[in-house]
C-alpha cells in the first residue's frame, strides 16, 4: 500500500476517467484502488468532486469475491475440487449472480475471480463481466481454455484484467489429469488468447507425473507473454475425495525433488523467463514466516487482518452455497440465495468460524487434517 502527501497520484485522472480507480472508505479513512495495476493508495484531502463515488466498507473490508458461476464443463480433471461436469438444477441464472456481484461492489470489494466449472460455459458471462467491470473491480477469468472461440473473446477482452489457464503438464502428462486431447485444445485456446494481446496467468496441480516436468515449463508458457504462475497441491474434495494416498506420493515426490535442487532450477527458469511462480503454503515450510511477510503486500494492512486464507474472502458455489475454504466439500455456513452478501458477510455466525479457524496455529490448517476437519465441521452446524 502506497500512502501519498500530494491530494493524487500522477496518473489518477486517467484511470478515473477510464473507471480503473475504485475510491473506498474504510473507517473514516478514504483509499483509491488502482484496479489496472493492483495497488492500493492512501488519499488526503480528496476533492469534494469525487465524494459521490467513495464507497464505504464493512470491517473488516471485504477484498475478494472468488464466484463459481456453473458445475458446468466440458473436461473432466482427475482433480476437480467441485466435481464439474454437467450444469446442475439448483445453480443461480445469471440473474442472482448480477446481483451477488453489484453487492459486492458496493460493499468496496477489490477483485473477483469467475470460475466454474468452466466459466466460459456460463449462459450471460458476458453480463457478469460487465457488470463486474462497471462495479470497477479487478476481473479474473479462471478457465481450462478448451472452448475458448475468438468472437466470445474479443467480446470480453476489454472487460477482464486477467484470465487464469489450467495446465497440469506438459502434452500426455497434462492429458492423464485433465483428459485426453486437453493440451491440444489448452494450445489452441492460447493462441487465440495470444491474439488478443492478454498475457495469461497459469496454474498447476501438482502431481507424481508433472513435478519432474515443472522446469520445462516456464519457456512453454513464456510464448504467450505469461507472468504469474502458482503451484498448488490438490486437495481431498469433490473428484479427489478419498485420494489422500495420492497427494502424500505427489508431496513425497515432491520433497525429494526438494532435495535434488528443484527449487533453485525452477528459480532459475522462471527468472529468465519473466515469470513470477507462487508455491502453494503446504510445500514450503516457514508458512508462518511467509504469512507475516503478507503484512508488506499492498492491501494488508486495511484486508489482510488475520489470516490471508478467506478472512478477507468470501466463496459461493454455484448453488449460492457460501464457504470458508474454497478446496473443501464441507464448511458450507450459509446460502445467498433469499440473502444479501452483506448480511452473510457480517453475521454472527460467520464471525464465530472464523474466531474458531484462527484459534489453529497459522501453519496448520484445520482444513487438511481429517481430525480438525471433522471438528471444524461439527463447529459450523453447532453455530446459530
Amino acid at each position: 500500500m502506497m500512502y501519498l502527501n500530494d491530494t493524487l497520484f500522477p496518473g489518477f485522472e486517467e484511470l478515473y476517467r477510464t473507471d480503473r480507480i475504485k475510491l473506498i472508505d474504510i473507517s473514516g479513512e478514504i483509499f483509491a484502488f488502482n484496479v489496472q495495476d493492483s495497488i492500493l493508495f492512501k488519499i488526503e484531502n480528496l476533492p469534494r468532486k469525487y465524494f459521490n463515488d467513495v464507497v464505504k466498507t464493512p470491517l473488516p473490508p471485504l477484498k475478494t469475491l472468488i464466484l463459481h458461476t456453473t458445475y458446468k464443463c466440458d473436461f473432466s480433471c482427475k482433480h476437480c475440487y467441485i466435481n464439474a461436469g454437467k450444469m446442475r438444477q439448483d445453480e443461480m441464472d445469471s440473474k442472482e449472480l448480477l446481483r451477488v456481484i453489484k453487492e459486492f461492489g458496493e460493499m468496496g470489494g477489490l477483485a473477483i475471480d469467475l470460475s466454474g466449472g468452466e466459466s466460459l460455459l456460463k449462459d450471460g458471462i458476458y453480463e457478469l463481466i460487465l457488470t463486474a467491470r462497471n462495479q470497477k473491480l479487478r476481473t479474473n477469468i479462471l478457465t481450462n481454455a478448451g472452448n475458448l472461440n475468438k468472437t466470445q473473446l474479443n467480446s470480453i477482452a476489454p472487460l477482464i484484467d486477467e484470465i487464469t489457464i489450467g495446465l497440469d503438464g506438459l502434452h500426455e502428462v497434462n492429458d492423464r489429469v485433465r483428459g485426453e486431447g486437453s493440451f491440444d485444445k489448452i494450445v489452441k485456446g492460447l493462441e487465440i488468447i495470444l491474439e488478443e494481446g492478454i498475457p495469461p496467468s497459469f496454474v498447476t496441480a501438482l502431481n507424481c507425473y508433472n513435478i519432474s516436468q515443472l522446469i520445462y515449463m516456464p519457456k512453454f508458457m513464456a510464448r504467450y507473454g505469461t507472468k504469474n504462475w502458482s503451484l498448488v497441491m490438490s486437495r481431498p474434495t469433490g473428484r479427489f475425495t478419498d485420494k489422500e494416498e495420492d497427494i502424500i506420493d505427489a508431496y513425497k515426490e515432491w520433497e525429494k525433488e526438494k532435495k535434488n535442487g528443484l527449487l533453485k532450477r525452477l528459480r532459475d527458469e522462471t527468472k529468465v523467463n519473466g515469470i513470477s511462480v507462487v508455491l502453494d503454503h503446504i510445500l514450503v515450510p516457514g508458512a508462518k514466516r511467509r504469512v507475516e511477510e503478507t503484512k508488506k503486500d499492498f492491501v494488508h494492512e486495511m484486508y489482510n487482518r488475520g489470516r490471508a486464507c478467506w478472512d478477507n474472502t468470501i466463496t459461493i458455489m454455484p448453488n449460492g452455497d457460501v464457504k470458508c475454504c474454497l478446496f473443501f466439500n464441507g464448511q458450507i455456513y450459509d446460502n445467498v440465495k433469499g440473502k444479501t452478501l452483506i448480511d452473510i458477510y457480517t453475521s454472527k455466525k460467520r464471525k464465530d468460524i472464523l474466531e474458531t479457524f484462527k484459534r489453529y496455529p497459522i501453519d496448520k490448517c484445520p482444513l487438511l487434517e481429517k481430525v480438525n476437519l471433522q471438528q471444524f465441521e461439527d463447529r459450523i452446524k453447532g453455530v446459530e
